[in-house]
């Protein structure tokens, strides 16, 4: 579908603003199905996870609440290589399957494959009629909930993905999952009210998203939001890699954009804020720290390291919007986008 208007960036903006609602709704779909979902998650040998663009970036957040509170090895895998290659047997494996329309020709070959080598499969995804979800069946699909979203760039549909997400990873947690449904909702709603809640990319050609821990999703989101709104290259790395010999890449035309989910990612983002200010590049820093040595401040609210991603990208998310606005683009519609990828297999 292509998009019109206008009134440049509107979609985004609704979009962005009905976050807290989705997430209020996705968390208590996931939630109904928490007794079929945690034995599924339970019984698991390892998870793999499937997913593309923003469901990619989501998939990062799973694995790491997967190892975090399932105590399963969790790990993203190609789809293209699943589909595709030499994959030999999948038993005692649970697949996790990804994505905002369900069609994306990969996801579906890998989810595919992923049954007849022997595992089982649960897809996530916000078209519960999809091939995908077909192919998982009712019991094992959970549902976005996140409505129509018209906007190529993924924003509801990205943190209504996360709550999936975290409601499979705590569905042996109720009390755990109740509390996420109770408070998050709110806790983006106080961020989207804040007007400091964002920045500026005014004046800068090259920019780095960096995250550690629960925070590295949040670093490869922003940076594709980044990269399809403002139509140019833009990185994103692990904290800790980007202080291994990736920091000296940046200099005066850079802004390096850190999150913090924890204290040890907080620190991870210190060392990069400095590092990186000393060879001249601007510097912004997402967290819960009541201070840090960037050059711009976003203070989140305090809130346990999983909950962290829902909030931190809600500023990046604006950004996106804002800057593509100010270089005379829309953000609705990126020039040579579209919502569904359909890749082909290669010839042997």
């Amino acid at each position: 579908m292509t998009v019109t208007t206008s009134n440049p960036g509107r979609f985004m903006a609704a979009e962005i603003a009905e976050q807290p609602e989705c997430v209020r709704a996705a968390l208590a779909g996931v939630r109904e199905q928490a007794a079929v979902l945690g034995p599924l998650v339970g019984a698991a040998r390892d998870v793999r996870i499937l997913g593309r663009g923003s469901s990619r970036s989501a998939g990062t957040y799973a694995a790491e609440a997967l190892r975090s509170f399932a105590g399963v090895p969790a790990f993203g895998l190609s789809p293209a290589h699943l589909a595709w290659s030499q994959v030999q047997r999948m038993d005692g494996t649970l697949v996790v399957a990804i994505s905002q329309s369900g069609e994306s020709t990969e996801i579906v070959a890998a989810a595919r494959r992923s049954l007849e080598l022997g595992a089982r499969l649960i897809a996530v995804t916000n078209s519960p009629a999809s091939e995908l979800a077909v192919l998982a069946g009712p019991r094992q699909t959970v549902h976005f909930r996140a409505g129509s979203e018209i906007a190529v760039p993924a924003t509801k549909s990205f943190t209504s993905s996360l709550a999936c997400l975290l409601g499979l990873a705590i569905a042996h947690m109720p009390a755990s999952l109740s509390d996420a449904e109770a408070q998050l909702p709110h806790l983006m709603a106080e961020v989207l009210a804040d007007p400091d809640a964002t920045f500026s990319l005014e004046g800068t050609t090259d920019i780095v998203c960096a995250g550690e821990g629960f925070a590295e999703s949040v670093g490869e989101e922003g940076a594709i939001k980044l990269r399809e709104t403002l139509r140019i290259p833009v990185a994103s790395f692990e904290t800790s890699e980007f202080l291994h010999g990736n920091i000296n890449s940046v200099g005066p035309h850079t802004t390096l954009i850190t999150v913090g989910s924890d204290p040890s990612g907080a620190s991870l983002a210190e060392q990069a804020s400095v590092g990186a200010a000393s060879r001249g590049a601007a510097t912004v820093s997402i967290g819960s720290s009541t201070s840090s040595s960037a050059g711009h401040h976003i203070r989140l609210p305090e809130v346990p390291a999983h909950w962290v991603p829902f909030l931190a990208i809600l500023p990046l998310q604006r950004a996106a919007r804002a800057a593509a606005l100010a270089r005379g683009e829309d953000p609705d519609c990126p020039r040579g986008l579209s919502k569904i990828t359909r890749i082909e297999a290669g010839s042997a």
